[in-house]
């Protein structure tokens, strides 16, 4: 037992395992009036990414939120659920190489480089974007690339 517990111990004590990774430094206007928009549409839906249960889920109007009740199910996004999207994208960029990163290749259909995505099989409807020429896999390289917005920009269906 004790050569076990020692085992446990110094397999979680090995360099880099547990160790923070540096986020890349994206721009969050950019986030929310662009990629916003492109995952609540394409992601966000309760069978996908919209499912709290999920890795990596995305609050939208009328979807998953974070609290309230179908009274606020239609309400625009607090800036909790603005920042949980946004942390939680940004968690799926490799720094070193983020045009290979998870955030871009996991959408993309196998044919043109992205991985396997359960829902592309599930529903049998491919995956959600079929080429790197989609104009909404475009918004999101564009993120990932640098671009960048007006901080004053007004994100959609926010209602300001």
């Amino acid at each position: 037992m004790k050569w076990l517990l020692m085992a446990l111990y110094f397999a979680g004590c090995q360099p880099g395992l547990n160790d923070p990774r540096d986020l890349p430094a994206l721009d969050e206007p950019f986030f929310r009036c662009r990629v916003q928009p492109v995952i609540a549409k394409s992601c966000a839906t309760f069978t996908c990414h919209g499912d709290g249960r999920r890795f990596y889920r995305v609050y939208a109007r009328n979807r998953l939120r974070l609290g309230g009740d179908e009274t606020t199910r239609n309400a625009p996004l607090s800036a909790q659920e603005r920042a949980a999207n946004f942390e939680s994208a940004i968690a799926m960029i490799d720094p070193q190489n983020p045009l290979q990163s998870f955030w871009l290749l996991k959408p993309l259909e196998l044919a043109a480089g992205g991985y396997y995505h359960r829902g592309a099989v599930i529903f049998n409807a491919g995956n959600v974007f079929h080429d790197r020429g989609d104009p909404d896999f475009q918004t999101l390289n564009d993120w990932v690339n640098g671009a960048r917005e007006d901080p004053a920009c007004v994100e959609p269906g926010s209602n300001q």
